[in-house]
């Protein structure tokens, strides 16, 4: 496997080549470093998105919204319970949910209008300390008694599906668990950073990091199939993203295609056998953009992506 990841280098970077140069990469930064004006504006772009309908009804059930139909797309690949995730227990899990978040934003810019940077959420500050966190009091707080977020930007708002396959009518909520979110500490940053392989880069952050993102703030955060119903999702994963980014920076001309045991293209095991996760493994996502690839992906600067992290 370490040899097929190192030969399909030229031919990845052969794929990137071959679309627009990135020259003029956006920068995407911390939520606490904007105004409040362009926080407003980040808000107004997400609450568009809940309030336009959904394009993917015929293809998801339960889909009433635009956002629906991002929630609707992790929902139906992302059903570890029944044994067919291709989201997160594969391979390709830093990869797809980085396509995801391209996905968000290409929403938010092209049919809501948003023309600011797009926000990550820098748990390692906030390790441990949720319910005190300045980004969490920003989209709704810890919500009241029952953990319904009825304050901020999404108060009310009401979330289409879940848990888990339903599709159940519900207020956004949460669930504060500080010795989750102690999971986002800079312990566990600085030990994925660590990391000289890939395949366990991806598996620290996917146990630590990334678990105490979605436990930390629980509710419909810590629903597998249906985290993106909380904003927060969006900012949580951007994070985890920069994380890979930064990792990658590190030795781009090792780290950016390499997928030596990363993992394989699906949770069940197929008739014909598990697929290795690869270069040309297709990333879909119901046609809210046309299909990718993970060597596409792989590469923020890359032409299909044109992104820094600040």
């Amino acid at each position: 496997m370490i040899s097929f990841s190192r030969a399909f280098v030229l031919s990845a970077a052969a794929i990137t080549q071959a679309r627009a140069a990135c020259t003029n990469p956006s920068a995407r930064v911390s939520w606490t470093t904007l105004t409040a004006a362009q926080k407003q504006a980040y808000f107004a772009a997400d609450l568009c998105l809940m309030n336009a309908p959904a394009q993917l009804g015929a293809a998801i059930p339960g889909v009433i919204s635009r956002y629906d139909d991002l929630v609707g797309v992790h929902q139906q690949q992302g059903n570890v319970l029944a044994g067919t995730d291709t989201w997160h227990v594969t391979g390709q899990f830093l990869s797809v949910h980085r396509y995801f978040l391209h996905a968000h934003e290409v929403l938010l810019r092209t049919e809501c209008g948003y023309t600011g940077p797009i926000p990550y959420w820098d748990e390692v500050v906030d390790s441990g300390a949720f319910s005190s966190s300045s980004v969490v009091a920003d989209f709704g707080g810890v919500g009241d008694t029952n953990g319904n977020i009825v304050s901020g930007p999404f108060a009310n708002h009401v979330c289409h599906l879940g848990p888990q396959g339903n599709t159940t009518d519900h207020v956004l909520q949460r669930a504060i668990n500080e010795g989750e979110a102690s999971r986002c500490s800079s312990f566990n940053l600085n030990t994925a950073l660590s990391k000289t392989a890939f395949n366990a880069f991806q598996g620290w952050i996917y146990d630590s990091i990334h678990r105490g993102g979605h436990a930390g703030i629980g509710g419909d955060m810590f629903d597998l199939m249906t985290s993106p119903n909380d904003p927060l999702f969006f900012l949580h994963h951007a994070y985890l993203d920069k994380i890979w980014a930064d990792w990658q920076a590190v030795d781009p001309a090792k780290r950016t295609y390499d997928l030596a045991n990363a993992g394989y293209e699906t949770q069940a095991v197929p008739p014909g056998g598990r697929v290795p996760t690869n270069n040309n493994t297709v990333l879909y996502i119901y046609g809210i953009l046309p299909n990718s690839t993970v060597a596409e992906v792989a590469n923020t600067k890359g032409g299909y992506l044109c992104y820094t992290y600040q």
